[in-house]
């Protein structure tokens, strides 16, 4: 009668177990899924604070004040690079030990980013004047700021920008007026004018004294001669050219956050319930 007892609840037990079929563990589907993903982007994360370090490092000497690193890029890269590093590490750790605790603090942190996205959106079309604004103050201090010699990284970004976009200082090339290297008043070859990059072709770009004394000539000279529209400028009226494009390219990032934090959300709901099937089977 015992022997019978206990092959009939053993027999109870492989039935119950059975009955949860694929529930006894979480699926491996979503948990693959969620770990590319976050691989993906920790790769990504992994260069970005790789670069931003090695130039810190190597400009380790150049760094006098806390001043010296507002205007630096390689800040930029570290703090960006750290962020996803981070979330990433969490997202990637959490899915493939199947972690409840680091599924919950990345789910933490991009909820916060979303929010944090969300409310700076609101607060940009809101306040886009103001906005505008403060760009153009800051453009204008980082202009400044060229040719300074503890600042070679931003003197380059600063002259990619201006190739690239075809424009010249932030809102026009009168910007330039407030460098001491370009002013009236300087005593260098380069008074009263612009940076080589301002120049508007590549062949005009070979020399690169083609800006200097840009400001004595006539308005067609200097029209042949450099890009006359600022930077901010420009790229104001390509955000409102193409405002279709930068709204889908939003509402794609936005969706693919939210689609990491359901699945990361769908994965501890899994795992907690493998292990309160664990324990009511025991």
């Amino acid at each position: 009668m015992k022997i019978h007892t206990e092959r009939q609840r053993e027999g109870e037990h492989h039935a119950t177990m059975a009955s949860y079929g694929d529930e006894r563990t979480p699926s491996k589907f979503i948990k693959y899924i969620l770990f590319f993903v976050n691989m993906l982007f920790w790769f990504l994360s992994v260069i970005i604070l790789a670069i931003g370090i090695y130039v810190m490092v190597e400009k380790r000497e150049l760094y006098g004040k806390l001043t010296d690193l507002y205007y630096d890029p390689a800040v930029i890269f570290v703090v960006l690079g750290g962020l996803m590093f981070i979330v990433t590490f969490t997202g990637c750790l959490g899915a493939l030990r199947e972690n409840t605790c680091l599924l919950c603090v990345n789910v933490a942190i991009i909820v916060a980013l979303l929010i944090l996205e969300i409310a700076c959106g609101i607060f940009g079309f809101i306040n886009s004047v103001k906005v505008e604004q403060t760009v153009d103050a800051k453009l204008r201090n980082a202009i400044m700021f060229y040719r300074d010699p503890t600042k070679q990284d931003l003197h380059f970004i600063i002259d990619t920008a201006q190739i690239e976009l075809g424009c010249c200082g932030s809102k026009s090339y009168i910007d330039w007026e407030a460098n001491i290297y370009f002013n009236c008043s300087s005593p260098s070859v380069s008074a009263c004018g612009v940076p080589f990059s301002c120049c508007s072709t590549e062949e005009l770009r070979e020399n690169r004294q083609c800006g200097y004394g840009i400001e004595k000539l006539s308005f067609e000279e200097r029209a042949d001669r450099i890009s006359m529209q600022g930077c901010l400028t420009k790229t104001m009226d390509f955000l409102k050219n193409n405002l279709a494009l930068i709204g889908g390219l939003s509402f794609a990032i936005l969706v693919l956050q939210i689609l990491t934090v359901c699945l990361a959300m769908v994965l501890r709901s899994q795992i907690l319930q493998v292990k309160e099937i664990s324990e009511n089977t025991k």
